[in-house]
């Protein structure tokens, strides 16, 4: 499996296995820990979590059924969480918001920590961005958790190119990653200085919802059906699975795009590896971009 050097001291694997259904899934605690194990077995060392998935709950159904029974498997993995949504009723509100203020981000990251029973997270993620938030105000917060050892390394999720040079003109610790959303249905980030910035201030790229939730399989609406008409040719060229193509297509941007599998399901997480050996042509490549958007470029 190929790793991606994120920063001095982190090195993800280049398929993240996301863990945000795992509350959902069914799986008892030998399933989750087959599924983990599975993960490893493949070469995928990092797993990507969030307080508000599953409530909380995957959080502690991770550090319950994982690292509390083999404490020693913490050193064969990477773990990144995130901060800064709260969920309705959580702090008696009625709606969900964003708080990226210094005092929550510190509270969330003890309370993940607690409930993934280990001392610290390889990345910390914040979340969401804050409109209310003060930049200067998150990066002590962040700067503060990376000098405790709380989160070795600090980043984004769902940040635009203004928000990431904003606030890592505030950080003494690096941004090194930016999660946000790729795929062959979601290709606006590719156009509109997300990849820029990233490569300008050697920011890593996750992906979330790699597969586009799902819908270029069975979705009627025009963009799904131009998608699954040229990726299932293209699937077929290839003998390999739609599943594969869609992971490949993020995997040929040389910016080095991190996919978050979002399934708990170990046979489609071996055919997301299967993918790292899948090369789309230039041709290829541009004519799913053309799918997704209905036109071909200029």
């Amino acid at each position: 499996m190929e790793k991606i050097k994120v920063s001095e001291n982190l090195e993800m694997s280049r398929l993240v296995a996301g863990c945000m259904r795992m509350a959902d899934s069914g799986l008892d605690g030998d399933g989750i820990r087959n599924f983990v194990h599975t993960c490893l077995d493949l070469g995928i060392d990092t797993f990507d979590h969030a307080p508000v998935y599953g409530a909380s709950r995957c959080e502690s159904l991770f550090g319950e059924e994982v690292l509390a029974k083999d404490p020693a498997i913490r050193n064969q993995m990477k773990i990144v969480t995130k901060a800064g949504i709260i969920l309705p009723g959580q702090k008696g509100n009625q709606h969900i918001f964003y708080d990226s203020t210094k005092e929550n981000l510190l509270n969330e990251i003890d309370q993940s920590l607690q409930r993934l029973h280990t001392d610290h997270v390889d990345l910390l993620l914040v979340h969401r961005p804050d409109v209310l938030g003060s930049h200067e105000q998150t990066a002590e917060a962040l700067d503060e958790i990376v000098k405790s050892g709380k989160a070795l390394n600090v980043g984004v999720s769902n940040y635009d190119p203004e928000m990431v040079a904003a606030l890592a003109s505030y950080l003494k610790a690096p941004l090194v990653v930016n999660q946000m959303e790729f795929s062959v249905k979601a290709v606006y980030n590719f156009f509109n200085g997300v990849i820029d910035i990233a490569q300008r201030l050697h920011t890593a790229l996750m992906a979330w919802s790699p597969l586009g939730g799902g819908s270029v399989f069975k979705g009627e609406d025009e963009q799904s059906v131009r998608l699954r008409e040229t990726i299932e040719k293209i699937a077929a060229d290839h003998q390999v699975s739609m599943d594969a193509v869609m992971y490949a297509f993020l995997l040929k941007h040389p910016a080095k795009i991190m996919p978050v599998t979002g399934t708990m399901n170990t046979d489609r997480i071996r055919t997301a590896v299967e993918s790292l050996d899948l090369e789309l042509s230039y041709d290829e490549w541009y004519g799913i971009l053309a799918a997704s958007r209905g036109f071909d470029v200029p």
